[in-house]
């Protein structure tokens, strides 16, 4: 409506422009009377045409509205963005075709490498206090993770996304008094490790997608996130009890399908091989076979501001050092609901997410079979705040007797879009004592920040 109103006034904003410009650059001397109705007539003419042509526009922008909403009403999808993209890019390289050098097309994938890659830094910083004495994460500032990101496409065909992770590690000597003469204390250093390095090939045919290198397992939701960008400040129980305490990730391919369908839905399907280092599912370092890993998402628009995606996961491997004699399977369902306000939509919004998770691990003596969940709620309630909660059940991976549950609760400040803090709670219980103890408190504030165009996170 405000832009249908600007425009309309535009043309008359134009003529109280133009009057004293025209009173300047041609004075009528006094009792011209025909110089005077001359400039009148002119505007007249000039205010007409730019009345019809305003009116074109704003007819040609209701019809676009029309057939928007019409084509919402049948069920009919239209031209995402990426489509848009697409034939944007094809049109320059299509342009630039015409003008190629004797090199050829050679010479446009050259100047496309030249483009300056994307470079963002992320810092993960988490104050924590444990009722329990001992865990791994136990009564201390902890500056978790600076993580490098390094993006960009290498042709028209290709892209690269490489992450690197610096962290602290261990400290090297605990106990002091009994180093020998002379010899200094290392103390707590960091550590620069790959978290994902990959290629990944663009505009394969049939509507597939195929990537390369190190990379997130697409299990799920919560593993193919990265830590920082969790709504969390840590995975959840059953993640960390099946995968570690990074999640699922290693070398390897994957093949993406989008599946035509009748129904005009977004379907797609993931095929992965990785290298099976995994150690508490699978083989760990000692492997000689690999993870092979399936996963299946649907995504639909319920109304105009609330989608639904159903995702189905599963994945196998020994987890012996030979080729299958004592297997693991694990299967994964995780529904993911999310609703925007559609006037507000940078202060409201709500997501609830569960995963249910099933695993059958073959051991020497026995065979165990084991459940992990989750579900969390997250409800952004103005521009700046978020407050949410997560339930955790996990058995023990290597014992179905041995569980644990976690009630966690958060409340988050989004200073900016690169800068937030997040304040936690969270109380475990065990069926099982570890550190002496079958329960624990715990407390986190944790700051996140960054630099550079970090690649958007997904939806």
């Amino acid at each position: 409506m405000a832009k249908r109103i600007i425009l309309l006034c535009a043309p008359a904003l134009m003529v109280l422009w133009a009057m004293p410009a025209f009173a300047q650059d041609k004075p009528s001397p006094a009792g011209d009377i025909a110089g005077v109705k001359k400039e009148l007539q002119e505007l007249r003419a000039m205010f007409k045409a730019q009345s019809e042509a305003h009116k074109t526009e704003i007819d040609r922008l209701n019809r676009k509205i029309d057939d928007l909403e019409k084509s919402r009403a049948s069920g009919k999808s239209q031209p995402s963005g990426e489509d848009e993209l697409a034939g944007v890019m094809g049109k320059m390289l299509e342009d630039a075709g015409g003008r190629e050098n004797s090199d050829g097309w050679f010479s446009v994938g050259r100047a496309i490498q030249n483009f300056n890659p994307e470079i963002s830094v992320v810092g993960d910083f988490v104050g924590h206090y444990d009722s329990r004495e001992g865990g791994e994460l136990d009564d201390q500032w902890l500056f978790r993770e600076l993580e490098i990101g390094i993006s960009g496409s290498i042709d028209p065909h290709a892209r690269v996304d490489i992450f690197l992770g610096i962290h602290k590690s261990h400290e090297h000597d605990e106990d002091h008094d009994e180093r020998a003469p002379g010899e200094h204390a290392h103390g707590a250093h960091y550590d620069l490790h790959i978290e994902e390095a990959y290629l990944t090939l663009l505009d394969l045919p049939w509507d597939l997608q195929a990537k390369a290198g190190k990379f997130r397992a697409k299990f799920g939701q919560a593993n193919t996130r990265h830590l920082h960008a969790l709504p969390w400040v840590e995975y959840p129980l059953a993640v960390r009890n099946y995968f570690g305490s990074e999640g699922l990730a290693g070398e390897g391919a994957s093949v993406s399908w989008l599946v035509p369908n009748p129904w005009d839905k977004y379907i797609e399907l993931t095929c992965e091989s990785l290298y099976n280092d995994d150690a508490n599912m699978f083989a760990g370092h000692e492997a000689d076979d690999f993870v092979h890993l399936a996963h299946l998402k649907t995504f639909h628009d319920l109304t105009a501001d609330s989608t639904l995606e159903v995702g189905f996961s599963g994945a196998t491997a020994p987890n012996d050092h030979g080729h299958g004699r004592r297997r693991t399977w694990i299967e994964g369902l995780d529904v993911t609901y999310k609703w925007r306000h559609p006037q507000k939509g940078l202060y409201k919004s709500f997501t609830w997410q569960s995963e249910v998770l099933a695993a059958q691990k073959e051991l020497a003596d026995r065979r165990e079979n084991t459940v992990g969940l989750y579900t969390a709620v997250d409800y952004q309630f103005a521009r700046q705040w978020a407050a949410g909660g997560r339930y955790d059940y996990s058995q023990w991976p290597e014992n179905e007797n041995l569980h644990e549950n976690a009630w966690s609760v958060y409340l988050t400040f989004l200073q900016s879009e690169f800068c937030s803090w997040r304040l936690a709670y969270q109380y475990s219980r065990r069926n099982f004592d570890v550190d002496g103890a079958p329960e624990d408190h715990q407390v986190f504030l944790q700051l996140i920040f960054g630099l550079g165009a970090h690649p958007a996170h997904k939806y």
